[in-house]
């Protein structure tokens, strides 16, 4: 059965993706792509590796090629949804191949979201110090970001604040100037709870709370 997504998230991680993820998975009654999908998949990794390769992430949203449902699928197979890292950078690939699909571009507070960032970096910096006590699966893990991610980080590493907001405003931008793309976008913070994608969806709030996950006093897991 073909890929058929249902939602793409182009937000950046640190901006309520796990909780997200959660709902999108209890709401789509599916599974929802996301980073942490590679610790359990990593078998994924191959073909996400090969893919970034040859359009990195950097320069996605710049990139006029169009990529088939079908390199997709071999990435995000099964998947009714998706989020986070990597999948954010190529927001624009994923619209056009998915035009049916829900764009979320979730967000938050600036300043919240770098603190988070930083947070997110020294914990890895803890982490690296103690080579010895890193597992072979978690290395692996690590080694992938780090070769995924480096023209990302790279980019970031001067002023993360820049990064994020000119991140959005790229998005943002596309909404406004791409009718078709603008009447499934939707721009979301974790304060908004369910409502507004419920709506976005068409489907009905589920009676439950809206989840919570990763805070900023938690371990992220990635």
């Amino acid at each position: 059965m073909s890929l058929n997504l249902k939602v793409i998230g182009a937000g950046l991680g640190r901006t309520g993706t796990t909780s997200l993820k959660e709902a999108l998975s209890t709401l789509l009654n599916g599974p929802c792509f996301h980073l942490i999908e590679f610790k359990t998949r990593p078998e994924l990794m191959t073909p996400w590796r090969s893919f970034i390769e040859s359009m990195p992430t950097a320069s996605a949203a710049e990139s006029a090629a169009d990529v088939p449902v079908s390199r997709w699928e071999t990435m995000m197979p099964g998947y009714v949804a998706c989020l986070d890292e990597p999948v954010n950078m190529y927001w624009k690939q994923l619209s056009r191949a998915f035009p049916e699909a829900l764009v979320i571009l979730s967000v938050r507070d600036v300043e919240s979201w770098c603190a988070s960032v930083r947070d997110v970096a020294c914990q890895y910096d803890e982490e690296l110090k103690r080579p010895d006590l890193i597992s072979e699966e978690r290395r692996k893990f690590l080694d992938f970001v780090d070769a995924i991610f480096p023209q990302t980080l790279e980019e970031a590493a001067p002023d993360d604040r820049i990064f994020f907001e000119a991140h959005n405003r790229q998005v943002m931008d596309h909404a406004e100037k791409d009718e078709s793309f603008r009447k499934r976008f939707l721009v979301w913070q974790v304060e908004d709870g369910w409502e507004p994608i419920c709506s976005a969806l068409d489907l009905a709030v589920p009676r439950i709370p809206f989840p919570h996950k990763n805070k900023r006093t938690e371990f992220h897991g990635y």
